[in-house]
């Protein structure tokens, strides 16, 4: 059997955190369904998903993929670690409770200076931290125009038909916009964020310790050639709390710890440049000292969204000893992941942006979120210069249609 077929992987499980979002497990794999046909012709293979299996509390669902390529088959185990249901309270919250959260949270983050460290490594990051902030401002001036207006028609009551104006103006605006561009739910981002690193999330910690448990139950059957855990946007940041205490207890079982870590689109910085964040620094510093633990780090320019060209460990001020590159860092280019009309079509709508990290691709090229999932190949391989199925390098290949 030649190198190009013999199957590398032939069982792998997938652990995958997404971002501070309302899309449960059903959803997901809905999305990934749809995902998988666009990847199908990508690739000219098949790849067939079974029914998700929820868990008992809902706290995640596993749905197993069944690829077949050139390269042999692989049956990938998908389990979506959700939390949607935190991110629904949040949401539900009373209005005012909001925006004390988020006004707090804003007002720490500029006080602690870790917006300004948001400047000092990416300052597109740094903008999009401000985006909320702008936009009530935004919402609050359009209410002092409405206000100023009213008051020059001189109507009788004095003050209180202009301030009536201001505030309809200024709430109407912000329930049209503020939803349709999501201010409010970024406001409920950086309340969730600021809360979790200064460790005042228990419905946070107790979900980790949940998927903690379950990915520990799942790597006791030892039937899987590789194990990822995969992180995408503040999943980044809560994967590598997963990692931390999966590997923690392990190693207090006397087990192996080897799995391999994988971080796309990650804002996980947003938490350990904070100087309060000192237990997710802790966590980190833990992972390093686990030489079997390997951990990949996919990031884009077109992303704003994430910490382009910048390293988590050592910018949270850690180093370690180890001889490897700990994280490994690759950035990849949407532009040459999608043809011409489709990356024309989203460019300019960050969040869809953002989620190609997870998304198929329509043009071939080294990093393919399905290749890695479903692929016999492991996460090793997808680094520049490899085009998986062509089983060599040729021409340092980037990306090809």
């Amino acid at each position: 059997m030649s190198e190009l077929s013999r199957p590398v992987v032939a069982r792998r499980a997938v652990f995958l955190v997404g971002g501070y979002e309302r899309n449960d497990a059903e959803g997901f794999f809905r999305r990934i369904g749809r995902e998988l046909e666009r990847f199908c012709v990508c690739w000219s293979v098949d790849a067939r998903m079974d029914v998700p299996v929820h868990a008992d509390d809902h706290s995640s669902a596993t749905a197993t993929v069944h690829y077949t390529g050139p390269d042999g088959g692989c049956d990938a185990d998908i389990t979506f670690l959700s939390f949607d249901d935190i991110v629904r309270r949040d949401g539900a919250r009373a209005f005012p409770v909001r925006l004390w959260a988020y006004l707090l949270a804003f007002f720490d983050y500029v006080v602690s200076g870790t917006m300004f460290r948001f400047f000092q490594t990416n300052w597109r990051f740094a903008l999009y931290f401000l985006y909320p902030f702008v936009a009530l401002l935004g919402f609050l001036w359009l209410g002092h125009v409405a206000f100023r207006i009213v008051s020059l028609l001189g109507l009788p009551g004095g003050a209180i038909l202009p301030a009536a104006a201001g505030a309809a103006v200024a709430y109407a605006a912000g329930r049209y916009l503020g939803k349709r561009y999501f201010v409010f739910h970024l406001m409920d981002l950086w309340s969730f964020s600021r809360e979790h690193l200064h460790c005042r999330r228990t419905d946070m910690d107790g979900r980790v310790q949940s998927w903690v448990a379950m990915i520990d139950g799942r790597l006791s059957e030892g039937r899987h050639d590789e194990v990822l855990l995969i992180g995408h946007s503040t999943g980044g940041a809560l994967i590598l709390d997963v990692a931390a205490l999966l590997a923690d207890r392990l190693e207090k079982k006397g087990e192996s710890v080897n799995f391999t870590l994988l971080t796309v689109g990650s804002t996980s910085l947003k938490v350990a440049l904070h100087p309060a964040a000192a237990r997710a620094r802790e966590r980190l510093a833990a992972l390093a000292k686990c030489s079997e633990i390997r951990w990949a780090e996919f990031q884009a320019l077109t992303d704003i969204i994430n910490f382009y060209k910048c390293d988590p460990y050592r910018l949270a001020g850690l180093t370690h000893q180890r001889r490897d590159v700990f994280p490994q860092q690759f950035q990849v280019r949407f532009r040459e992941m999608l043809k011409p009309d489709v990356y024309k079509r989203i460019k300019r709508n960050f969040f869809r942006v953002h989620y190609q990290f997870i998304s198929a691709n329509s043009r071939r090229y080294f990093y393919d979120f399905f290749m890695i999932c479903c692929g016999t190949r492991r996460l090793e391989e997808a680094r520049p210069g490899f085009l998986p199925l062509a089983g060599v390098d040729p021409e340092k290949v980037k990306g090809t249609s």
